[in-house]
């Protein structure tokens, strides 16, 4: 069973220490953040006990069993056996659980206490003046969306998701789904509030003895980690924290978490996408369409998925140049960078176009395709966007041209001329649903795990009930 980088590994011989509210664990050499994909002070984790364990010489990964408990990690300390008082015993243990490793000299102690949730209350009467003074209020064109103050409140746990317009959005649909799957009386609702709002709604929810979780729509992502980063009840994962961007929270204790699941699940669901055309992301042309955070994360993803070319177009050449100055250091020559304008002049064969910009979304620029310059007027945009698909297209009949924004008509201008040209198309459903697959782990841990569901099994739950894939 898949273990990820917010999981803990308990062997057998530690199983009773997930019985205590104080935990103390040792493991051999650096396992402190960011060293490969370890762990930080302050985060919440989910310990997994060991049924058999894995096996290299046979690629047998270890089996886990249903036992999981949430865990918040207090310090993480670099330390070596020699300095402990309790050298003999330690060293004892570290050879039962790993019998293949010679050295021990270098160990990472990791001090833990046990999830409590008794500080939290019912203060329901707080949530309801928040929609009765309009501070919030419930969105309209999502489907699926709970809207009424009593279904969201008298069920057992609510999430909110944040946006600053009324649009048809997929959370509640998929979230509502998930939770119907599993038998819990989880309600979703997505809700329309402003900025200056967060800080105010967030001090109320994170006392609430309901609320599991919330997520940020596209308005207020640098807004959360801001505020995440300010407020000492906070905790940002590393990730999220390097993007600068959250875009999911979870509820621990009187504390919110705030994640980011943008790039990785994008570029998974890219990946997946060239494997449905009976190719690899490896080796790939990929053509992206801004340089805003998103497209900082997303553009490291692919480079980290062996891609061979990365060309960036932005209006603003100065934010594509930074982005591509960092992956030329990973990886010389990956990355170029073109301003919007020469787009005409690029005579790459490119595999995959990739657009990340919100300004094509519902507003002012709803009409415009976002391959071409947003200065054209909007038929001289599209007259542009069809000829620059003619000619990519001729160069390579297999080009994906993938657009993330999700609009009222559930599509855009540029994937619209891409499917008139039969060319193959990844929409922004397929981001939403990979990036709900990774925050349902994160907040429907112990149902899925008691059950022995994967994240694979709920991805795939997701793509068929959203996507019929």
């Amino acid at each position: 069973m898949y273990l990820d980088r917010s999981d803990m590994a308990f062997r057998e011989n530690e199983k009773c220490c997930l019985d205590e509210d104080n935990i103390v664990v040792y493991r051999p050499g650096n396992r402190m953040y960011p060293e490969t994909r370890w762990y930080k002070d302050g985060e919440v984790i989910k310990a997994r006990v060991i049924d058999k364990v894995w096996d290299d010489s046979k690629w047998l990964p270890p089996v886990f069993s249903d036992e999981v408990k949430l865990i918040k990690i207090q310090t993480v300390e670099i330390l070596d056996l020699d300095s402990l008082e309790n050298k003999e015993h330690v060293l004892s243990k570290l050879k039962t659980n790993y019998p293949k490793r010679d050295d021990f000299s270098l160990l990472t102690q990791i001090n833990m206490q046990a999830l409590n949730t008794s500080n939290l209350i019912d203060n329901s009467s707080e949530i309801r003046e928040l929609f009765n003074s309009w501070i919030m209020k419930f969105a309209q064109l999502p489907e699926n969306n709970t809207k009424n103050i009593d279904e969201l409140l008298n069920a057992d746990n609510f999430s909110l998701t944040f946006i600053n317009h009324d649009y048809a959005g997929i959370t509640p649909k998929m979230w509502n789904y998930i939770a119907s799957e599993y038998s819990l009386d989880i309600k979703n609702s997505m809700v329309i509030i402003k900025r200056e709002n967060l800080a105010e709604i967030l001090k109320v929810l994170k006392l609430n003895n309901k609320y599991i979780w919330g997520w940020f729509g596209v308005w207020f992502k640098d807004t959360g980690w801001d505020l995440l980063n300010r407020e000492e009840w906070y905790f940002v994962n590393p990730i999220a924290d390097e993007m600068q961007s959250t875009n999911f929270v979870a509820h621990f204790w009187d504390e919110i978490h705030g994640y980011n699941s943008d790039a990785t699940w994008y570029s998974e669901s890219l990946t997946d996408k060239f494997k449905e055309i009976w190719e690899d992301i490896t080796d790939k042309t990929i053509l992206l369409l801004w340089a805003g955070w998103t497209a900082r994360w997303i553009a490291l993803e692919l480079v980290n998925r062996w891609i061979k070319k990365l060309i960036i177009l932005n209006r603003t050449v100065s934010k594509a140049s930074d982005i591509a100055d960092k992956l030329n250091v990973i990886k010389p020559g990956i990355c170029e960078v073109w301003d919007e304008n020469s787009v005409s002049s690029i005579d790459y064969k490119l595999d995959a176009i990739i657009n990340l910009s919100t300004k094509w979304a519902d507003w002012d620029f709803e009409k415009l395709s976002g391959l071409a310059p947003a200065s054209l007027w909007e038929e001289w945009n599209i007259f542009m966007t069809n000829n620059l698909l003619d000619k990519f297209s001729s160069l390579n009949s297999k080009l994906i041209v993938s657009d993330i924004n999700l609009t009222k008509t559930g599509t855009t201008p540029l994937l619209d001329i891409a499917s008139e040209k039969n060319l193959e198309t990844l929409d922004g459903k397929f981001m939403v649903v990979y990036q709900w697959t990774e925050a349902i782990w994160t907040v429907f841990w112990d149902k899925i795990i008691a059950k022995w569901w994967t994240k694979e099994d709920v991805k795939k739950k997701l793509l068929k009930f959203i996507l019929n894939k």
